[in-house]
């Protein structure tokens, strides 16, 4: 019983140290104090309306949004790249392709930044959304990675032979039987890449201009000048957003896992019924 009582004390800890920011930001959000308070004085939406009536947060917000949707994708592709050759490679070691895909998260954030505005600057890149979106996709594709080859260790390697000697290219098989094997797990980790490029400040502090800063630079920037409950509500907006888009990706995953093994099953169940005939006319 102690050690029951113990771990649901730790638990219950951990989940107030872990959600208490959260509360924090989101109840100063609603107050009517030109101040950060908790708990609120009084309640009131104003800061909410002088966030999206402000053009400087909302061209903000529409620059977090293109960044992360194009990086998300970026990741998707090269995280399955990888992948793809960690798994099936027949030149390059495992171990090899592993280590070249995880550098992103093993660099420290400062030394990345420093690297892709050097980059950045000799391309032409910087303070633009392709720049900012190649320099978040090599920081969210580690996130794919990881899913996919572990997906892909799940598919039968047989089935795509099969589909081959069926008539499909090299490339089709891969579309009809891989992908569809994959495609949770791609579509997860391209969520990890977004939410990753979403809230990312450091590199971004280093890619970004005056005149191009996405959502957290520009709460970094405000919180350096003077905080008030305005912050607050664009972190809430942040936040309610980004909890909406793992709900949507999360149902959409299930489903096509869903659909996966309904296809498995089908599929096991047409060759049993194939089968069946020819033994008994044995």
């Amino acid at each position: 019983m102690r050690a029951r009582w113990f771990s649901i004390t730790v638990a219950v800890v951990m989940a107030v140290v872990f959600i208490a920011p959260t509360i924090v930001v989101v109840g100063s959000s609603f107050s009517d104090s030109s101040f950060i308070s908790f708990p609120p004085e009084g309640f009131s939406l104003r800061w909410y309306d002088d966030v999206f009536g402000d053009p400087q947060w909302m061209r903000a917000f529409g620059n977090s949004v293109a960044v992360g949707l194009l990086a998300a994708a970026l990741a998707i592709v090269v995280g399955t790249l990888l992948a793809m050759g960690a798994a099936r490679s027949r030149i390059l070691p495992s171990a090899a392709v592993t280590g070249l895909a995880v550098i992103p998260i093993v660099v420290p954030s400062v030394v990345l930044g420093v690297g892709f505005y050097i980059v950045a600057v000799n391309l032409g890149f910087t303070g633009s959304v392709v720049g900012l979106a190649l320099a978040h996709a090599a920081l969210g594709a580690p996130y794919v990675f990881v899913g996919v080859l572990a997906a892909l260790t799940s598919v039968d390697r047989s089935t795509e032979e099969a589909a081959r000697v069926s008539g499909a290219t090299q490339l089709g098989a891969f579309l009809r039987v891989t992908v569809p094997a994959i495609a949770p797990a791609a579509l997860v980790g391209g969520l990890l890449a977004f939410i990753t490029s979403w809230d990312e400040v450091i590199v971004a502090g280093f890619m970004t201009s005056p005149s191009f800063r996405t959502l957290p630079v520009l709460i970094f920037a405000q919180v350096r000048t003077g905080a008030d409950p305005s912050t607050s509500a664009v972190a809430t907006v942040v936040t309610v957003f980004s909890l909406l888009l793992m709900l949507v990706v999360g149902g959409v995953s299930a489903l096509l896992a869903r659909r996966r093994r309904l296809a498995a099953t089908k599929a096991r169940a047409d060759d049993t019924a194939t089968s069946a005939p020819e033994k008994g006319s044995r």
